[in-house]
């Protein structure tokens, strides 16, 4: 955010929303300088009146949202003529874990997707820009490669996230989820972790007229 907010110069701002109270404080406690303001929102109404802004980011937030379309609506209504949008997503079906027990992995990874509402959106997004007004301007993938397993990596923090999401859904054996985490250290000691997930980014833009 302060990256985005010193691009804009001095006359400009930058402003981020998040459906969730927590993460909002927790981003003004940080101290951000004047042109960047936080405030709690809803990508399906967005609190801003038409076309007031240049270029609007939606990042691992979109396949989370039931109502998409809704989300690339507002995303265009909130945008200037010829004003850019962002959208980052991944698909679920690319999230490739390494582990000697391939069945309990699949089926962790078939009950974990349901914590979004579209596990596969990338393979629509580019349709659902279009059909909202946009023209689709390019797209790229960043990869996410993890072939250790630490604090600092992004793979360690999700199977948390998904070991305890599973968990709580009481579909697989009461040891899975648990025995599942357990593994990536053990494959870890062993020289044997690998992690491996793609972030989907289109572009898109407003046109004029």
């Amino acid at each position: 955010m302060r990256k985005h907010g010193r691009a804009v110069g001095a006359n400009g701002c930058v402003s981020g929303i998040d459906i969730s109270g927590d993460l909002i404080a927790l981003c003004r406690s940080r101290d951000p300088p004047d042109f960047l303001s936080y405030a709690v929102g809803d990508a399906t109404d967005i609190a801003q009146p038409d076309a007031a802004f240049d270029v609007v980011v939606c990042t691992q937030v979109a396949e989370y949202v039931p109502d998409i379309d809704c989300v690339l609506a507002e995303t265009f209504r909130v945008l200037r003529p010829g004003g850019r949008a962002v959208v980052v997503a991944t698909d679920w079906d690319g999230v490739v874990w390494h582990s000697e027990k391939p069945e309990r992995m699949a089926a962790m990874m078939k009950s974990g997707e349901s914590h979004c509402a579209h596990p596969r959106l990338p393979r629509s997004l580019p349709n659902r820009l279009v059909h909202a007004g946009f023209q689709l301007d390019g797209a790229s993938v960043f990869p996410i490669l993890n072939l250790q397993w630490h604090d600092d990596t992004y793979s360690k923090g999700l199977a948390a996230l998904m070991r305890d999401f599973v968990g709580r859904k009481n579909e697989l054996p009461a040891d899975d989820p648990k025995q599942w985490y357990d593994e990536f250290a053990r494959l870890n000691e062993a020289g044997q972790y690998f992690f491996s997930s793609n972030r989907y980014i289109f572009r898109a833009r407003k046109t004029v007229g």
